[in-house]
């Protein structure tokens, strides 16, 4: 399995557990952007190459211009999990469509000892 498969499944798990799990636990909340395979290969790309590892405050940005989706990503916070290093990071949805709807999520990102990146 190619390390871009193992860090972006569970990223793409990850991102749709925490909307899953929001849902559940706020029952009037619902989304209004649906995220293509495409879009979700952006986020991960950005995440992985631009944010993971940089300093605080970093940011990246993504536009599919086939969905009309587009986000930014920023790098919140850095801390320690169980002895990994880990990264708190904000993610900025924002759909192509009429209305523009805006959604933003915070993720835990923890380094594993194979080098990829894991959704804690």
């Amino acid at each position: 399995m190619s390390s871009s498969l193992k860090v972006g499944i569970p990223f793409a798990a990850g991102f749709m557990i925490a909307v899953s799990a929001q849902a559940q636990l706020l029952p009037t909340w619902e989304t209004h952007i649906v995220l293509s395979q495409q879009d979700i290969d952006m986020i991960h790309g950005a995440v992985t190459n631009q944010v993971h590892g940089k300093p605080m405050g970093t940011k990246a940005h993504w536009t599919n211009p086939a969905s009309g989706n587009s986000g930014t990503i920023k790098l919140v916070k850095k801390l320690a999990r169980q002895n990994q290093q880990c990264e708190d990071i904000a993610y900025t949805v924002r759909s192509g469509g009429k209305p523009v709807y805006t959604e933003h999520y915070h993720l835990t990102s923890c380094l594993q000892p194979d080098g990829t990146w894991k959704i804690a």
